[in-house]
């Protein structure tokens, strides 16, 4: 058979979902009856229980025959069936035929008929619906509901720890992602969510380095050096803490601190380890592994539920990048995102970064993981978060990636609430249910009644936890200015990154967009046009329908004081950007022709001296334009209105809405984040930041 096949001992494989289900319903079946003998339930149960190896030996038996009837030369991919939907309903037949033989309710005759409620008792048949609602509402909050209390004082600290010659910290936060540092580790850095997060709170960064030549290394953290620090940020460390540094967070936490700690798949670089040491005395840890989407490997989603967590109760959508799993042992905490429907695979140790083929195997693991993990120790609070790339500057503005990050950040920053809510509304809840069965177990119907009202008590706590959570942290309030800038997702479905992957499209934006990063501003996708606080709105190769009240707005958002910049390209050929530019007296002349050639500045722009932003390296749109040779344009359209930016030739191709063929796009920017730019690529780069300034900030034309 090739190889040794070693199957993964998980629940979904010796308790199934499928069969935990069929229990269930068979349970509340039993409960609408009037009267259940224990015959019954122990049929129920022994049943199901007696089926369960059945099963797993039969697909385990089904797995052996599919690997033995392969074919030598194609791959081993079996796996499938474990989660094959169909393959675990038609699996439920033996359940269903046990219990058919051995669950006997009592019949008609074997069931007196309950004598009538006395008239002065009658209310006493409510008592066990009522009480089972009640029970089902409280228990439901019990574990739904979170009080995160106010907002505490102090800084947020990043902490990186140094090898011995004082580098090597995976995603670094302390070099500045501007317009002159490119290449790989440019992208895999913290810089931009760091100044982020310095818009809401006060930021420190602190690196330390190990002393060379000493076997005992001195603690970084003492009482004293976290005294003013409110949340505790360690991510990705690639060199180990001492003991000492573990005690004295761990007295952190329990004194009232916030900790997070963000990881990364498969321990690479050792990073699983470096922050076990600080999470297994929490109770919980880091696996060392690699999640995927069992149908759509690169695609790693998670939709929010109705009853989220204080974190995540402002967050759409989420998309994952590569992530590990937090195994949270015994302690009392909460799955803020459990994500289910991934497979996992162990670490690949022959390979740099630890990154596994991803291919079925036996020995992985499938089903539900936890992607983000809370707790409370003592006084304070931990957040284990599993994936670290989602955060660095290739990947963190895109959706959903800052608000996590801050809210993450604004849980650990308040303390207080109500800590044992949870266990007083167990006791309510365990309260309810023995009052109502006690008081209306004897009366008719009672068992159906209590049945819809647990489930109409657990769906209306269900919706009320949501509102609850997302009323008690509503997101934090930015205390110092930046500037937002919005890529239009309405009118425009252009490529852009996903997870910090370019696609190469002839359509694709993705690195224009995150170059917009390296000026200071931050970047959002919305579906419509922006508020006032944004300073830019972007509409790249617009194709969708503009309706009148899209158009009001849009004028009246420049009107308020936005700036819009719309770019498009004979490469576009469903183009409706006139629609957004006529309002504005302006046009693209497509029915002259598509036009190309060098990029260049208007005559009248040869002769001004050149306007730079002080203290600004990068070249105003006058000195890139005014370069020789100029910028190559290989396709665009005339633009008529407004007063000319650039020229092709002598026609204007970018005026008062600056807009101009794609030098913009992936292809013609290099295709990935990673790239170090030659003298040409950067002339293109230049031109991005310099147009982006003159609308921005005029005076950098």
């Amino acid at each position: 058979m090739r190889q040794t096949h070693v199957l993964a001992p998980s629940w979904e494989l010796l308790l199934d979902p499928a069969s935990l289900s069929f229990l269930a319903g068979g349970a509340a079946l039993l409960l609408l009856r009037r009267r259940v003998r224990w015959q019954s339930w122990l049929g129920l149960g022994g049943a199901v229980a007696l089926w369960l190896p059945v099963r797993s030996g039969l697909l385990m038996a089904g797995y052996l025959h599919r690997i033995l009837r392969a074919d030598h030369e194609i791959p081993l991919n079996a796996m499938n069936m474990f989660w094959s939907p169909w393959l675990h309903l038609a699996l439920l037949a033996g359940p269903m035929l046990l219990a058919w033989k051995f669950v006997r309710p009592a019949s008609a005759a074997e069931t007196p008929a309950p004598a009538p409620a006395p008239a002065t008792e009658r209310w006493r048949r409510w008592a066990l619906p009522l009480g089972a609602g009640l029970a089902a509402a409280f228990l439901t909050l019990a574990v739904m509901i979170d009080l995160p209390g106010h907002r505490k004082s102090g800084k947020i600290l990043f902490h990186e720890l140094l090898d011995e010659n004082g580098a090597f910290a995976w995603e670094r936060v302390d070099k500045p992602y501007d317009t002159s540092w490119y290449g790989h580790l440019s992208g895999y850095n913290y810089r931009c969510i760091r100044d982020y997060l310095g818009q809401f709170y006060d930021v420190d960064c602190r690196s330390d380095r190990a002393v060379p030549g000493v076997t005992t290394q001195p603690a970084h953290f003492t009482d004293e050096n976290l005294r003013d620090v409110s949340v505790l940020i360690l991510k990705t460390p690639t060199v180990r803490y001492t003991q000492a540094d573990v005690d004295a967070v761990k007295r952190f936490v329990d004194a009232g601190g916030g900790l997070m700690l963000i990881g990364e798949h498969t321990d690479v670089f050792r990073t699983g380890t470096n922050l076990n040491d600080f999470a297994r005395p929490l109770g919980f840890t880091f696996r060392y592994d690699c999640l995927f989407d069992i149908d759509h490997i690169f695609d790693e989603y998670w939709w929010p539920a109705l009853a989220r967590h204080p974190i995540v109760s402002h967050l759409g959508d989420f998309d994952f990048a590569v992530s590990c799993s937090v195994a949270p042992g015994c302690t009392p905490g909460r799955a803020v995102i459990r994500t289910a429907g991934l497979k996992s695979l162990p670490p690949d140790y022959h390979v740099s970064n630890f990154y596994p083929v991803v291919e079925n195997r036996p020995d992985m693991r499938y089903g539900a993981f936890i992607q983000l993990w809370t707790q409370r120790n003592g006084k304070g609070r931990v957040v284990a978060f599993t994936d670290s790339t989602v955060f660095s500057n290739a990947c963190t503005f895109e959706p959903g990636k800052p608000e996590l990050l801050l809210g993450m950040v604004e849980w650990l920053h308040r303390t207080g609430g109500f800590r044992y809510a949870w266990a007083l509304l167990a006791l309510a809840g365990a309260g309810a249910l023995a009052g109502g069965v006690v008081l209306g177990r004897r009366y008719a119907g009672g068992w159906a009644l209590a049945l819809g009202a647990l489930l109409l008590g657990w769906a209306g706590a269900i919706l009320a936890a949501g509102a609850l959570n997302a009323a008690a942290m509503p997101p934090p309030t930015p205390v110092r200015p930046f500037t937002k800038v919005v890529i239009d997702q309405a009118l425009c479905d252009v490529p852009l990154s996903k997870s910090m992957f370019i696609s190469g499209d002839a359509r694709g934006f993705g690195i224009f967009e995150r170059w917009l990063l390296r000026l200071g501003y931050y970047t959002w996708r919305e579906k419509q046009v922006p508020a006032d606080d944004t300073a830019l709105y972007v509409l790249p190769f617009p194709t969708g329908s503009v309706n009148q009240d899209y158009a009001d707005r849009l004028v009246q958002y420049v009107e308020r004081g936005g700036h819009v910049l719309v770019i498009d390209s004979p490469e576009n050929p469903k183009s409706t950007a006139n629609s957004v530019l006529w309002p504005f007296q302006l046009a693209l002349a497509n029915q002259a022709g598509a036009i190309n050639g060098a990029l260049t500045a208007p005559p009248e722009a040869t002769t001004a001296p050149a306007t730079r932003l002080a203290g600004s390296p990068a070249p105003t749109l006058k000195d890139v334009l005014r370069g020789s040779p100029g910028i190559p344009v290989a396709a665009a359209w005339p633009v008529t209105g407004g007063r000319p930016l650039a020229l092709v030739g002598d026609k204007p191709v970018a005026a008062t809405v600056p807009r101009g063929k794609g030098p913009f796009t992936d292809v013609n920017m290099g295709a990935t984040g990673d790239l170090e730019p030659d003298a040409a690529l950067q002339r293109v780069y230049d031109l991005e930041f310099s147009l982006i300034r003159s609308l921005v900030q005029p005076a950098a034309r």
